[in-house]
Parts: structure tokens; C-alpha cells; sequence
């Protein structure tokens, strides 16, 4: 964010006019959403740029007619434009003592005291004044995060301003949108302050958004009436093995699911007998298999040619690692020319080359965990787990792919863009064995049928993550399986009928 600042006071603005931008907006909205003449309302504000928008915001509610006091609980700027607002503000408003009187009286309370570069937990006087304003049942408005709640990792130690309502400074973050922090941010707007897309680009920021269920109703792909199953895609799921064919049938019955016309299920010929009985709509493709009951490299020609004719690809559900596998997934990789989602194991055989990425023949998509994550960029699952956006969008840079990186909030990135998606929805029923076959087999579906790469997978995340909510609702987090999510789809993807067709 400060990058972007910078970005914006090059162009001409002063960080002066920023803030007085940054506190004018922020008035205006806590004004139009909460108060009239008389409300009183108690501007908490810290030492930094965050107290000084706070400043800002007490002198236009004081001109808005509201009886405003400012409370001090860092003590006062020692200089900058922070200070130089506090100076426009009547001293008599100021207080720095007990804030149990300040608290009681009012009926707003604005949290701005720290912002965007608070790190760790609140020292025992904020985390004492935290507990009392949450406790109190008053209003709380936040200033761009809520105090006590990081802003990039989304983590929350100890205690924490819960905001009714909090107000993102020029662009949602985070900490808006991630667990566990979203849960206390209330609603968030955003207040414009001038700083625009072209700043955030310049700085190499990201633009955050998520979607609704209006916003997958748009961009979902229209079912005519007057189609075939080829009007609706031909999906290959290169999945299974003899000791894992549970992944491949989970992953297929995804795609079937999610409304491709065609799924092709190829796996190897050893788990036939496990796999055979189980598969109905999907057609089957036995291949050769390896002697421990993986995909034979041999199968590498057989699968490229069916890629060839189909109009999405996914590979690696349960596919396993050994040179046979490495084989046939680099094979694909140079090969396939319809857009190509690696998942699982394919991305642990891609893991020991990642640049074999750079050779791809067609878009992909990744869809690693944090462990699988960790195993493509060398770093610790704690790296990825502390900045999943800039782990997500670095690979997607280097490597020229789509990257769905999973998790709580699962963070989608695309190469070449800013704008960066991260999911909302889900829960921790998710957390057990083939959810991420069954995101798979989801996103190829929408990738077969004509969804740009980007597009389907944020798509394919979200209808994933509310189909497991809906489910969970009807069983319960602890009980419900994947293959129960999987029966949900069809009854999920009703709420995104269009012009009378179902989707």
C-alpha cells in the first residue's frame, strides 16, 4: 500500500493530501451510515499514519455536528502529518486517561490505531482497551484494519478491535477477506483516495476481490437449449492408480457434475477392477500400467492424442511418483495443446523440475496445498502460510501459470495480471481426503466448457467451497463426505440458473 502512496505523491499528490483524502472519505461514510447532528462518537487514534487519518475524521464529524473526543491510548505523534493533525483538533477534545468515561458515553466508536504495518499482538493497555470497546455493545467503526489483526497474514493474536463496520483505504486487503481476521471486520467499504489501479500496478501490488453468487452467475458459460454434449465440452482426467483409484473417480464424477458434455476417465488398467464398477457416465480409457499399478510412460502418446481432441485436461489425482509418472506428466506438459490443470501428483513429479513449466504448450493451472506448494518453491509451508498472495503470485510470474494455491481462503493468481482472487466460502469439512480431487474435477468441467483458465478456476473454487457450505448445513462439518458434496452439486448449481437453463 505505501508503494502504491508513493506511486500516487510522484504523480503529484502529497501524503499530506492522502490523508486529509483518506480521513474526509471516512468521515463521510461513518456520517451517512451511522450518525446526525448530536451522535456522539469517541475517534480512538494511535501514533501513526492510522491516528492521523483518525484526526482527520474527528475534525470533519466535529464539522458534520457530531461531539466527537479523540482518545490517546499510544500517547501523542511526535511529529509528521500525524502530529500536524492532531493540532487542528481542539485540545479540549483530547484525552489520554481512563477510557472506561470516554467508552460509556459514547454511541460510535472509531478504531484508528494501527494500520496496515501493525505486526504481532496489542500491548497490554490496547488489548485492555480492545476488550472494554468490545464489550461495551456500541457502535465500532475500523480504519482500514481492525486493530490488533494483521494485515497480509490475516492472523489475529490475542485480543482485537471487532468492528461492525471496517473501511478499506482505497482497496479491500487481506486481512478483509481471510480468515481468521474477516470474522472481525464486519462489513468492509472501500473509501476512495485517489490512488488508482495504475499505482498499485506500478508498485507490484495486487488488487483484491471475491466474488458472490450474482458475480458466478454472470460468468458462468450459458447452456442453450438447442446444444449437444459437444456444445459443452469434452473434459480428459488423467487420474488414479492401483493403491489410489478413489481420486480418479472422485475427480471425474466433478466434472460430470459441473456440466461438461464429456468426461474422459483414463487411468491405468491395474485399478480397472476398482475403478470400473464405480464410473457410469464418465467413458473410460484403460491404459498400460507400470509394475506397482501406476500409468506406464508408454501410455504418454495414447493420452496426448485423446488431450488432443478434447477441450480441457487435468492430470494427477492420485496418480503417483516414480519415473514412469514423471515421464508421462512431462510428456504432457511439452505436448497437450487444450488448456492443462496439474494436480497432486503430478505437481510433486513437476516439483523437481519446475521449469518444464516454461515449456508448456498450452495455459495451465496449478492447484497445490501449502505442503505441495512448499515442495514447487522450496520454501516452508510457514513461508507460504504467512504470505499466500505473494507465494501464489510470484510463482504464477516466474512460471506463466494460473496458480490456485489452497487453503481456508484459497488465493487464485494469474500471470500477467494484478487483480488477484481470493475465496471467501468453504469450511472445515473441507479439510479431508479428495476435497482437492473433487476442486479438480470442478475446474477442468468449466475449463472444457470454453472458460478462460482464470475465470474457471476462481469459479470452480467458489462453487466448491458453496456447495461444501450448503452441505454441511444439511449434515455437519465433522460428518459429511466428500462424495456427499459431490451428490450436492446439482442441487447447489440451481442458484445459478440462467434464462430459464440450469447450469
Amino acid at each position: 500500500m505505501y508503494e502504491a502512496e508513493c506511486s500516487a505523491v510522484e504523480r503529484g499528490i502529497s501524503f499530506a493530501q492522502l490523508m486529509e483524502k483518506a480521513g474526509s472519505a471516512c468521515a463521510g461514510i461513518i456520517f451517512d451510515e451511522y450518525c446526525r447532528e448530536g451522535t456522539r462518537v469517541l475517534v480512538i487514534s494511535g501514533k501513526g499514519k492510522n491516528g492521523g487519518d483518525g484526526f482527520v475524521i474527528a475534525r470533519h464529524l466535529l464539522e458534520k455536528g457530531c461531539a466527537v473526543k479523540v482518545y490517546l491510548p499510544c500517547g501523542r505523534p511526535s511529529g509528521g502529518i500525524a502530529a500536524d493533525n492532531m493540532n487542528l483538533v481542539d485540545e479540549s477534545l483530547i484525552y489520554e486517561d481512563d477510557f472506561s468515561a470516554l467508552i460509556s458515553e459514547s454511541e460510535i466508536i472509531v478504531d484508528a490505531v494501527y494500520g496496515t504495518g501493525f505486526r504481532g499482538s496489542l500491548d497490554e493497555k490496547c488489548s485492555a482497551l480492545a476488550r472494554a470497546v468490545n464489550e461495551s455493545g456500541k457502535t465500532v467503526v475500523s480504519i482500514d484494519i481492525p486493530s490488533g489483526a494483521e494485515c497480509d497474514t490475516a492472523k489475529v493474536n490475542g485480543e482485537v478491535f471487532k468492528a461492525d463496520m471496517t473501511i478499506a483505504i482505497s482497496a479491500v486487503k487481506p486481512v478483509h477477506v481471510m480468515k481468521p481476521s474477516k470474522n472481525v471486520c464486519g462489513r468492509v467499504v472501500t473509501a476512495d483516495i485517489s490512488i488508482t489501479e495504475e499505482d498499485f500496478k506500478k508498485a507490484g501490488g495486487a488488487l483484491l476481490f471475491t466474488y458472490t453468487d450474482e458475480d458466478i452467475k454472470k460468468i458462468l458459460p450459458a447452456r442453450p437449449e438447442v446444444s449437444n454434449k459437444g456444445t459443452f465440452g469434452n473434459a480428459l482426467c488423467i487420474a488414479g492408480s492401483r493403491n489410489m483409484p478413489g481420486a480418479a473417480k472422485i475427480a471425474s464424477a466433478g466434472a460430470v457434475r459441473s456440466g461438461a458434455g464429456l468426461v474422459t476417465l483414463a487411468f491405468p488398467d491395474a485399478a480397472y477392477n476398482a475403478i470400473a464398477p464405480c464410473v457410469t457416465e464418465q467413458v473410460m480409457l484403460p491404459c498400460e500400467s507400470a509394475g506397482d499399478g501406476t500409468f506406464s510412460a508408454s501410455a504418454s502418446d495414447k493420452l496426448i492424442n485423446k488431450a488432443s481432441a478434447c477441450t480441457a485436461c487435468l492430470a494427477g489425482c492420485g496418480l503417483g511418483v516414480n519415473e514412469d509418472t514423471k515421464e508421462l506428466v512431462f510428456s504432457l506438459i511439452r505436448s497437450v495443446n487444450t488448456p492443462l490443470l496439474l494436480d497432486a501428483d503430478a505437481l510433486n513429479c513437476v516439483s523437481e523440475n519446475p521449469d518444464i513449466l516454461k515449456e508448456a504448450n498450452a495455459p495451465v493451472i496449478i492447484t497445490p496445498h501449502p505442503g505441495e506448494m512448499s515442495r514447487l518453491t522450496k520454501k516452508s509451508i510457514d513461508e507460504i502460510l504467512s504470505a499466500p498472495v505473494t507465494a501464489a503470485k510470484e510463482f504464477a510470474g516466474e512460471y506463466g501459470c494460473t496458480v490456485v494455491l489452497k487453503g481456508a481462503n484459497t488465493v487464485i493468481c494469474e500471470n500477467g495480471t494484478s487483480e488477484i482472487y481470493i475465496n471467501a466460502n468453504g469450511n472445515s469439512g473441507l479439510a479431508k481426503g479428495g476435497s482437492g480431487d473433487l476442486l479438480s474435477g470442478i475446474i477442468v468441467s468449466l475449463l472444457a466448457q470454453g472458460m478462460k483458465p482464470f475465470d474457471a478456476a476462481c469459479a470452480g473454487v467458489y462453487i466448491h467451497g458453496g456447495c461444501a457450505d450448503e452441505t454441511a448445513g444439511i449434515l455437519s462439518k465433522r460428518g459429511m463426505t466428500v462424495t456427499d458434496i459431490t451428490g450436492h452439486l446439482p442441487v447447489y448449481l440451481n442458484k445459478f440458473e440462467k434464462d430459464g437453463d440450469i447450469i
